[in-house]
């Protein structure tokens, strides 16, 4: 499966993406700053009080992060799945000697760990630059703990898997009415779903519960797709 995934990843250009990623960290770090620093703006604002504490301030960034990478894993499985298994492009891809199911599993692979670990390591470098401002010139009235870095971790890596497991649940939407549109459509109104469920609730349990049903749907649906490969005609 590495080889194959190395394959693929010299194959399709990831240039586009890569620059994608570089201005997420940007947008995060500069959205952290901006809500961090709404309290000094206006004081007498009773809901101004959350953005003080640093709870509210990195799950409300790791979920907009999360919406952020689980459409650009929709643009990525549009172009490297829902495109290339359409129309011509499809009996390329089967006349490779390697079984039908190895090809569409290294495509899922890709679509799945880039913007999981994008997320994961863009949350890791922004969190880090901002609680080590924080420390030397502090902007909430919150105190930092290492119980705060430890929950910000656990908050990015689950933040991180849903964002990979809704942009699969989102090509699987769109694989199967062959539609490169419906895929983002999907991603956007799958995350927007998600982000309504979260900041409704709010409270820790529901991100690991989210990211659970996540990972049982997108089992589910990659084991679909695989399926309608395995009967594809040519």
């Amino acid at each position: 499966m590495n080889k194959y995934l190395a394959l693929e990843l010299r194959r399709n250009r990831l240039h586009p993406y890569h620059t994608a990623v570089l201005l997420c960290i940007a947008a995060m770090l500069a959205f952290q700053y901006f809500m961090a620093v709404i309290p000094l703006l206006d004081p007498a604002d009773p809901d101004a009080g959350m953005f003080s504490t640093y709870e509210f301030l990195i799950d409300l960034n790791h979920l907009l992060s999360m919406a952020c990478f689980s459409i650009l894993g929709a643009v990525m499985g549009a172009r490297f799945i829902v495109e290339e298994y359409s129309g011509k492009r499809a009996i390329l891809l089967f006349s490779y000697p390697v079984p039908r199911k190895t090809i569409l599993c290294t495509k899922l692979w890709l679509v799945f760990l880039y913007p999981a670990i994008s997320m994961l390591l863009c949350g890791i470098a922004a969190d880090g630059i901002f609680f080590l401002t924080e420390s030397i010139f502090p902007l909430c009235s919150d105190v930092l703990t290492p119980g705060t870095v430890l929950w910000s971790l656990f908050s990015l890596l689950g933040h991180s898997m849903l964002a990979g497991m809704l942009g699969l649940l989102a090509l699987w939407i769109g694989f199967r009415r062959k539609s490169i549109s419906v895929t983002i459509v999907a991603a956007v109104i799958l995350a927007s779903l998600v982000c309504q469920i979260s900041s409704a609730v709010f409270f820790r349990p529901v991100l690991f519960i989210l990211a659970g049903a996540a990972f049982l749907c997108g089992t589910a649906a990659v084991k679909d797709m695989i399926c309608q490969v395995e009967n594809m005609e040519i």
